[in-house]
C-alpha cells in the first residue's frame, strides 16, 4: 500500500507491539488484528514475543515477528530485554512501542524512555493487588503516554488504582471477527465433526466453557454444578472445556480428580485448544464465562455472534459484554448473569436454561447475534487503536 492510501497522507509509522507469546487469547487476537490493520493502512507492524501457534497468522497478515523471552519476570533479563528493545527501536526506526502485558511492559517502559518514543499499554485484565510490591509491579501498565482499557470496568479500575488523568485513558472494547464467527452452509458439517471428535452424541446438550485452564476461569465451578444437575435428575448434557492448560497442569489434575470424586467424569470433556471455535459455540446450548475477573471477555462476544446464549459472572464487565436481567428485561436479554463462586445459583440457571424449549433458547441466541454484530467489530477496534497512535505521535512530536 502506498503512502497516498493512508489517511490524510500521514507519515508511515512503524509500531512495535510486545506481548509474552502468541498462543491464544484476547490479548493475542487484538495484537494480530492491530498489526493487520497497520499493514492494511500502509504502516509497518512488528511484534516481539516468544512466538506460538498464532505466529503464522501474524506473518500472513503482513506483520513481522521477532523472538524474545518476553514473559520473563527476572529483573536482570527484563533489563537485558529493555536494552535489546532500545537497540531494535533505533535500528528499525520504531515510532511507537505498545505493551500488552506487565513483564514486557517494564522492559518497554525503560526502552521507550531511553529512546524518547511514545509508549502505549493495553490494560487487558484486573491484576490482583497483594501488597505494595505487587501493586508497584502492576503500576507499569499505567505509566504510558496512553492507557487503553478494554472495558469501562477496566477504565474505572485504572482510575481508582492509579489516579491518572482522564485524558490518558482510552476505552476500546474488544471485538469479534465477524468474517469468521458467522453461520454459513459449512457449519452443520463442522458441528457434527466436532461432536464426533469429542465423543458426544448429536442430541446431547453441551455446556461450553471456553478459555485457558486456570483457577480464575472457574472450571471447577462448572464441574460442581454438573454434579448438582446430575443429582437433581437432569439428563442429556455434557460439559466441554475448550482451552489449553498452559502451565496449569496441576490444576487440570485437580479438576480430573474432582470430576471422578463427584461421579461426573463421563460428563466432562477437556478438548484442549479448539481450532474451530465458531462451530464449538454453535453446537452448544450455552457458553459460560464465569471467571473471577476479566477485562472484557472476548469469548462471550464470540458466543453471542454465533447465536448462542451466554452465562456471565457478575464480577468485572459482565454487565457490559451481554444484556442480562435484572438490568435488561428478559425479552431483550442476550444471556443470564450469575454471582461469582455461587455454584448453587449457577446450577439453578443451568437447570432453568436446559428446561427451556428450543425456540426460547434460539430467540435469546439471535438477540445476542444482533447485539454484537454492529457494535463489536474488528474495523471499529482497530480504527480506534490507530487513532490512539496518531494522538500520541502528535502529543510527543
Amino acid at each position: 500500500m502506498t503512502t497516498s492510501e493512508r489517511p490524510g497522507n500521514e507519515p508511515r509509522l512503524t509500531v512495535l507491539q510486545i506481548i509474552p507469546r502468541l498462543q491464544a487469547g484476547g490479548a493475542e487476537a487484538g495484537c494480530i488484528q492491530v498489526a493487520e490493520a497497520l499493514v492494511r493502512s500502509g504502516h509497518r507492524a512488528i511484534v516481539v514475543s516468544e512466538g506460538g501457534r498464532l505466529t503464522p497468522e501474524l506473518e500472513a497478515a503482513g506483520g513481522e515477528h521477532i523472538v524474545m523471552n518476553a514473559s520473563t519476570k527476572n529483573p536482570f533479563r527484563m533489563l537485558s530485554n529493555a536494552k535489546a528493545l532500545a537497540k531494535l527501536i533505533r535500528s528499525e526506526k520504531v515510532d511507537i512501542l505498545h505493551a500488552r502485558s506487565r513483564a514486557p511492559a517494564w522492559s518497554a517502559l525503560w526502552a521507550a524512555r531511553w529512546t524518547g518514543i511514545p509508549f502505549v499499554t493495553t490494560y487487558h485484565s484486573g491484576y490482583s493487588e497483594k501488597g505494595p510490591v505487587k501493586n508497584f509491579y502492576n503500576s507499569v501498565m499505567a505509566r504510558s503516554n496512553r492507557v487503553i482499557a478494554v472495558s469501562e470496568f477496566m477504565a474505572h479500575l485504572i482510575r481508582t488504582r492509579n489516579k491518572i488523568p482522564e485524558e490518558r485513558i482510552a476505552v476500546i472494547h474488544r471485538c469479534v471477527d465477524h468474517a469468521r464467527f458467522k453461520r454459513d452452509e459449512t457449519l452443520d458439517g463442522r458441528m457434527a465433526e466436532l461432536r464426533r471428535d469429542w465423543g458426544i452424541s448429536p442430541d446431547t446438550r453441551i455446556l461450553l466453557l471456553p478459555g485457558r485452564i486456570a483457577r480464575r476461569k472457574a472450571q471447577d465451578h462448572l464441574i460442581r454444578a454438573a454434579a448438582n444437575l446430575k443429582a437433581r435428575g437432569v439428563e442429556n448434557f455434557a460439559c466441554v472445556f475448550a482451552g489449553d492448560a498452559s502451565g496449569k497442569e496441576g490444576f487440570r489434575q485437580e479438576l480430573d480428580a474432582m470430576a471422578a470424586k463427584l461421579g461426573v467424569t463421563d460428563l466432562v470433556h477437556f478438548i484442549g485448544h479448539c481450532p474451530d471455535m465458531p462451530a464449538a459455540y454453535a453446537t452448544s446450548a450455552v457458553s459460560l464465562n464465569i471467571s473471577y475477573s476479566e477485562g472484557f471477555p472476548r469469548v462471550a462476544l464470540e458466543a453471542q455472534a454465533m447465536a448462542t446464549p451466554v452465562i456471565v459472572s457478575d464480577t468485572g464487565p459482565g454487565r457490559e459484554v451481554a444484556k442480562t436481567p435484572p438490568d435488561t428485561p428478559f425479552a431483550e436479554a442476550t444471556g443470564l448473569r450469575v454471582p461469582y463462586n455461587d455454584v448453587i445459583a449457577l446450577t439453578g440457571l443451568l437447570e432453568e436454561l436446559l428446561a427451556w424449549p428450543e425456540a426460547k433458547r434460539a430467540a435469546m441466541g439471535q438477540r445476542g447475534a444482533d447485539h454484537v454484530r454492529g457494535r463489536y467489530t474488528h474495523e471499529r477496534m482497530t480504527a480506534e487503536t490507530l487513532e490512539v497512535y496518531r494522538e500520541v505521535m502528535a502529543e510527543t512530536s
